[in-house]
């Protein structure tokens, strides 16, 4: 458990910086990152400030890329790095803060637009690849020269065509749609939903939020909205009256592998929300997986609107293949239920606001500090701990 959800005291006292990286030889740096194509995009914009977006993997070669563009052009470099949210992004906020004209992105991308205009290059870089290798490999492990194959690449290796290794992902791809119908079971059973806001630089993620907003409205859940930068298991663990979390985030950043068992509650991509709460989207098998939230808003030939409130589609039983149970209609359905128009008596009922969270508070043993108001003497203030919370004085070393 500690090592899910926090760090032993001792390992965050003593832990030295991670390694930025292996460096590239100054010889090669022109070659790897492009920089002939960097020039000429500075000076055709005109550009006196700009902006070197690096992943942490390539942090090590920053200040030599950034001096080497100073000396060709001019132009004052600024190096962005440990952006809020993922590093396939542009990371907009950090630009603007430094007051740049343009930005240049190194390392994968996930290539969505900027929610602000502002002149972006991307650079994918272009390291070596043993062709002779990749050759080999690909002949042992594909014999037959008319099977049909896909041929995935790095980005990084793009300029070969070839990735250096082969995998089959047949399995792989079982065990994700299986992930993915369960993902969605667990969605139609939650009652709070988390909306994690992933990105704050690509285009059009304000009408996504709101889009999920109305979704998790519409099938009667509650939902919040939290904006924790890159979500880890620690930040999460603080939310336990959520039920299941959804990413609202770039591509790349909603198909990161997420470590199997990290994370106290699942975590969902905006296409398995739509899933769960939409009745009129397609059943699995028919249904496309999509990772761009892009793709669920009106404009998209993906987009399917949510059915009218008189729709037969809201009242269809649903079973959860969970807990076995069936699933009740939501609340609002409920309510339009005509009545029968005799008048029967009914029992004195206390008018209650009704709050998952407020519920989850008020099952738990231990609900905070209770201000016992009149009831505690008053005393004098006294000296407290002092130190960091994870190693006070009064501890010791140990």
């Amino acid at each position: 458990m500690e090592s899910t959800f926090s760090s032993p005291a001792e390992a965050t006292l003593y832990r030295e910086a991670g390694s930025p990286g292996l460096l590239t030889p100054l010889t090669d740096l022109e070659e790897v990152y492009e920089l002939e194509r960097v020039v000429g995009f500075v000076r055709e914009h005109g550009c006196q400030r700009v902006a070197l977006q690096f992943p942490d993997q390539l942090l090590g070669d920053a200040g030599a890329v950034a001096a080497r563009l100073e000396e060709i052009t001019g132009s004052k470099m600024f190096i962005l790095g440990d952006t809020a949210y993922g590093s396939c992004c542009v990371d907009v906020l950090g630009a603007e803060q430094a007051g740049v004209q343009a930005l240049v992105h190194f390392g994968p991308a996930c290539l969505s637009p900027p929610a602000r205009p502002l002149p972006v290059i991307f650079v994918l870089g272009q390291r070596p690849v043993t062709l002779e290798l990749c050759a080999k490999t690909f002949e042992a492990l594909n014999p037959d020269p008319l099977a049909p194959v896909v041929l995935l690449s790095e980005p990084a290796c793009a300029h070969a065509l070839d990735t250096g290794q082969s995998h089959d992902e047949s399995v792989r791809a079982g065990r994700l749609r299986a992930r993915r119908h369960y993902l969605v079971e667990r969605a139609k059973d939650a009652r709070v939903v988390g909306l994690l806001v992933g990105t704050l630089g690509v285009a059009r993620y304000q009408e996504a939020l709101a889009h999920l907003q109305n979704l998790t409205q519409a099938a009667g859940k509650r939902s919040y909205v939290l904006s924790l930068g890159r979500p880890t298991p620690a930040k999460l663990a603080n939310f336990p009256e959520v039920d299941v979390f959804v990413l609202l985030a770039c591509p790349l950043g909603t198909l990161a592998p997420q470590p199997s068992g990290s994370f106290f509650r699942p975590v969902l991509a905006p296409c398995e929300l739509e899933a769960a709460c939409n009745p009129a989207w397609p059943p699995p098998g028919l249904a496309p997986h999509l990772i761009h939230y892009a793709d669920l808003l009106p404009g998209s030939p993906f987009h399917v609107p949510l059915p009218p409130p008189d729709s037969e589609l809201w009242d269809t039983p649903d079973v959860s293949l969970i807990t076995g149970n069936l699933r009740p209609t939501p609340a609002w359905k409920s309510s339009n239920v005509p009545e029968c128009s005799a008048l029967t008596p009914r029992p004195q009922l206390e008018l209650a606001e009704s709050s998952p969270a407020a519920l989850f508070l008020s099952s738990r043993s231990w609900q905070g500090l209770e201000p016992h108001l009149g009831q505690t003497p008053v005393i004098g203030a006294v000296s407290g701990r002092r130190g960091i919370a994870i190693a006070y004085e009064d501890e010791g070393s140990s």
